[in-house]
């Protein structure tokens, strides 16, 4: 019996030393070097980089982190990687690593450019190599480019969307080209992504008197610059005849439901004579709008009828959360808008299929904006526990009068979640006059100075103001570079 004990704990010690080998040999296998442990043989030599094919990006299942991955260089003393997101003009990384691999945060639809060096080994008289230079980026594949000089209208109906697609269709349009935009270009229920993957760049998309791009289903437009100037419609807009197949998609409601986002990121649109958003006069509901990084020129026209509804216009229907952010609005035109926002007073939540709503208005710059009107009117979500209201950082100048009593629906209620801070009312900057906006905003952060834009009425909103400069407040192009 003892003899058997003994002959089992020699067996257990020989599993555990086995194991911890094992261990060890996969911790020195991930360093880079497992091979010189025992020594590579690699003396004397002009080291070689890996070639670009041969360096691997890996995004993580949920697309928030990317690992750069090499092939071991034997004999090397290590390597030198310095990461830049070109997009963001950011070095993300610069330092020398013993392994063949790191991970870093991915962001989409950028740019980066690694620079990645073999060093030397003194010790064995190995010499590094100049850095192997790979470009790559985040953007999803496109599924086509089309040409610049081509009328965007013609080109979808001798280039047809296919039928019974569900996913997302990416169309490249090339840098610098320019586009026209004849007719109404409508994507009906396609999901649509119009970009250019170079932002500094941007194609120009020019409207046609009846120009403008509608839809109902979700639409991403990403670094483009449009002229609407000659278009009597609007910027963008939803289909008059959409498919009866997405009314009450939610499960709630006789909503045409959009359920998605209506993305417009890094635009720039110049001459918008009608409503920015319309929704043509029929019953949507937009999971989701996003105007972020994007400036609009708007240039109202009493003919185009805004100067009774609104810049983004819902007569019939609404967005459940909609978020302008990073972003600026501008009126040089000879008439004005009645609202900045108008959804139809019925419109609300609950109606549509959810179960909160919102409107985020954050680091933007608005200026000459429904100046002899009202900022919004949306009853449906005034009051109600189920609205969400955001307005922080934002300039407004020479805009509507109580701004952020209109913007929390008209009347102040402990029910809706509200966040203010830091905005400036400045409702006159003629006479210097300021919106008393302290029953509404109460955080008791309005700024009650002139943030000095340097030539407003010609475009440009460089921050001159010392509290606006000093909290960082308004669109952040027209701020000084952060220290």
């Amino acid at each position: 019996m003892k003899k058997n004990h003994f002959s089992l704990r020699r067996k257990a010690y020989a599993l555990m030393s086995l194991a911890a080998g094992v261990l060890l040999f996969a911790s020195c296998a991930q360093d880079g070097f497992d091979e010189e442990s025992f020594d590579s043989g690699v003396y004397n030599t002009q080291l070689e980089a890996p070639s670009t094919d041969d360096i691997q990006i890996t995004a993580s299942a949920d697309g928030t982190q990317q690992t750069i991955s090499w092939p071991v260089v034997y004999g090397a003393g290590g390597y030198h990687a310095i990461l830049t997101n070109t997009t963001a003009g950011e070095v993300l990384i610069d330092s020398v690593y013993d392994g063949t691999s790191f991970a870093v945060a991915r962001v989409e639809d950028n740019n980066y450019e690694l620079s990645l060096e073999v060093l030397g080994n003194e010790e064995r008289n190995n010499t590094g190599c100049d850095p192997v230079i790979k470009t790559f980026n985040t953007f999803a594949v496109a599924f086509a480019t089309i040409p610049s000089g081509s009328d965007l209208c013609e080109y979808f109906q001798n280039n047809p969307i296919p039928e019974g697609n569900e996913e997302e269709l990416v169309y490249d349009l090339e840098e610098g080209g320019l586009y026209t935009v004849s007719n109404i270009l409508d994507f009906g229920g396609n999901k649509i992504q119009l970009r250019c993957t170079n932002d500094q760049k941007r194609p120009t998309i020019t409207y046609g008197e009846q120009g403008t791009i509608r839809t109902s289903a979700p639409l991403k437009l990403k670094s483009l610059n449009f002229n609407c100037s000659a278009s009597a419609n609007e910027a963008i807009g939803l289909s008059e005849t959409p498919d009866e197949s997405i009314k009450g998609a939610t499960g709630s409601g006789d909503y045409y439901n959009i359920m998605g986002t209506l993305h417009i990121t890094s635009c720039n649109f110049e001459g918008v004579n009608a409503q920015f958003i319309h929704d043509n006069n029929v019953k949507y509901c937009i999971e989701t709008c996003v105007i972020d990084n994007t400036v609009v020129k708007l240039t109202s026209t009493a003919s185009s009828g805004v100067n009774s509804n609104a810049i983004i216009y819902f007569k019939s229907g609404f967005i459940n959360n909609l978020t302008v952010q990073n972003s600026t609005f501008w009126n040089a035109g000879d008439s004005d808008a009645k609202y900045f926002i108008q959804y139809n007073n019925s419109g609300r939540c609950d109606r549509a299929g959810y179960t909160s709503n919102s409107v985020n208005i954050k680091n933007s710059t608005f200026y000459n904006i429904a100046k002899s009107g009202q900022w919004a009117n949306y009853s449906g979500f005034s009051g109600k526990a189920t609205s969400v209201f955001v307005l922080t950082n934002t300039i407004f100048v020479d805009c509507a009068k109580e701004i952020a009593r209109r913007f929390i629906g008209g009347n102040f209620s402990t029910s809706p979640s509200y966040t203010f801070l830091n905005n400036t009312y400045l409702q006159d900057a003629a006479t210097d006059t300021y919106d008393n906006e302290e029953n509404y905003d109460k955080s008791g952060t309005a700024i009650k100075s002139n943030p000095q834009f340097a030539d407003p009425t010609n475009g440009d909103f460089t921050v001159n103001g010392g509290e606006q400069l000093s909290k960082r407040t308004g669109d952040p192009r027209w701020l000084p570079a952060a220290e």
